[in-house]
């Protein structure tokens, strides 16, 4: 029987933080997870790999060549693997960003059946800063940073989806479904306040699913907690890796900079929302630390990032002093 729900990633270099995620979005109900990857230096493939051999997810090795976007491209060969296309609903998620549901049992399936007849469910971003911690430790993002950013802030405007019957697009891009095929317009459903509106024929999806004003952010029915920055050390590790929304090319990271930082850092309020996970989300993480492959694995993850941050540290004194962080 096909995936009722199905969400997708592709990455690189995130290996500490793929187990939380994975587990986190099981709890969550969605029937199948694929992910793929490319240019990992971390471990981040053969935790994948670890994972998919257990019958956790499906993983998608994607090679990139220069002047291709990997995320697109990584979305392009799970579409090509694997049956996503004859799921109900879809939805597309990076390993920083984790779907937190405020009505019913707070699973994906209570808002999809809220959501009625629509064909496409869109959710707002709630973005957290870097707040309380200084320098990486291994552990759970959704337990070390829970400062949100204020609600008017530009960060909240982004826009996640879930898209229903995904056949009926041509391509799959991170915020969004493409190229609808159909003449007909697509009934949206907000996820931020609980109303529905058409989209005729022919809109551009990415005018209504990339960005929203900030009247229009809002928290009703759910949420994708985003995690950007974590950390400075292990953020500058994010900028070093290149971006995945953007084609490949040796050109430096002009998006994840220190201004994207410093406009997201040392700042927010408590918002503890997605810690009523946290009950299902433990001891499903135990479970699958108690496969030797995957403890393995996961080990050599975060071995590999405080060994590169410890690389950073050595190389900017001046703006790390002090990272470099122990496993204990």
């Amino acid at each position: 029987m096909p995936a009722r729900h199905v969400l997708i990633s592709s990455l690189k270099n995130e290996g500490p933080f793929i187990l939380e995620w994975v587990a986190h979005h099981k709890v969550l109900g969605f029937d199948a997870i694929y992910v793929a990857s490319n240019d990992c230096s971390d471990g981040s493939d053969a935790l994948l790999t670890a994972l998919d051999r257990a019958g956790i997810i499906g993983h998608v090795p994607n090679e990139v060549p220069q002047g291709t976007i990997p995320q697109h491209a990584g979305y392009a060969r799970i579409r090509a693997t694997h049956p996503i296309d004859r799921a109900d609903w879809l939805m597309m998620l990076d390993t920083d960003e984790f779907l937190n549901i405020h009505i019913g049992q707070h699973r994906v399936q209570d808002l999809t059946a809220r959501a009625g007849a629509a064909d496409i469910i869109a959710l707002s971003a709630r973005s957290f800063s870097d707040l309380p911690q200084t320098h990486w430790t291994p552990g759970p993002v959704t337990r070390a940073f829970p400062m949100a950013l204020g609600k008017a802030h530009r960060a909240n405007q982004a826009v996640k989806t879930l898209t229903r019957a995904p056949a009926r697009f041509r391509g799959i891009h991170n915020h969004h479904m493409v190229g609808h095929k159909g003449r007909d317009p697509l009934q949206v459903f907000c996820a931020q306040d609980g109303s529905s509106y058409m989209l005729e024929p022919g809109t551009p999806l990415g005018d209504k699913f990339r960005h929203i004003p900030k009247d229009q952010v809002g928290y009703k029915l759910g949420q994708y907690n985003h995690y950007p920055i974590k950390t400075l050390d292990s953020y500058l590790l994010r900028r070093a890796r290149g971006r995945g929304a953007a084609a490949k090319s040796d050109a430096e990271n002009n998006r994840h900079t220190m201004e994207y930082f410093t406009l997201r850092a040392g700042r927010g309020h408590a918002e503890h929302s997605i810690r009523r996970y946290d009950d299902l989300v433990a001891p499903l993480l135990a479970d699958l630390m108690a496969n030797p492959e995957i403890a393995a694995a996961q080990r050599a993850c975060e071995a590999a990032h405080a060994s590169a941050i410890a690389a950073l540290a050595a190389s900017m004194p001046e703006l790390l002093d002090g990272a470099g962080p122990g496993l204990g």
